[in-house]
């Protein structure tokens, strides 16, 4: 079976669905979703939406021999943003794909726009060449309309983005 991005966010609401529904964790503002997947280097790259986190996806492509990578293993991939690195994921056993952790918990995500909006964002700055090779993935500025000349956090990313809805 090919991985493709619908068929990644099928497993995570299963997952959801089955073994995630009384964690205390769980935003249920949010449900799984697959954000703004696009082709790179014979991949898929995108943002994974769930109740419970966001992770920068990167599925493999047809050639790609990524047998014997397991949850242990991480490298690291070169975008025009910079490198990021990535761990092996199996949520199901067999579909591997990699996974670089954006928010570990969701819960300050006030609803499913805000963190489409976020992952949206993710994907931008992804594509965006930085001119000192660090991935602005992991150290983000917020929008130019805030004219702010430090990194900010990713939870501040999240705080400035729902600022900017009101």
């Amino acid at each position: 079976m090919t991985l493709t991005p619908q068929s990644l966010a099928d497993t995570y609401r299963q997952i959801a669905e089955e073994r995630m529904q009384d964690m205390p964790f769980l935003n249920t503002a949010l449900q799984v979703e697959a954000v703004g997947f696009r082709a790179w280097e014979e991949h898929q790259v995108g943002v994974l939406i769930t109740p419970w986190f966001m992770n920068l996806v990167l599925i493999p492509g047809p050639e790609e021999e990524w047998r014997d990578f397991s949850s242990d293993k991480a490298r690291a991939w070169e975008f025009p943003s910079g490198s990021c690195e990535f761990h092996a994921s199996r949520p199901d056993g067999k579909a591997l794909h990699m996974c670089a952790s954006l928010f570990t918990t969701v819960e300050d995500f006030p609803d499913q726009q805000t963190a489409r909006d976020v992952a949206e964002q993710v994907m931008d700055d992804l594509f965006t060449p930085s001119a000192d090779g660090h991935s602005k993935i992991n150290e983000r500025e917020p929008s130019a309309d805030a004219m702010l000349a430090r990194p900010v956090s990713r939870r501040g990313l999240l705080r400035q983005l729902m600022l900017q809805g009101d």
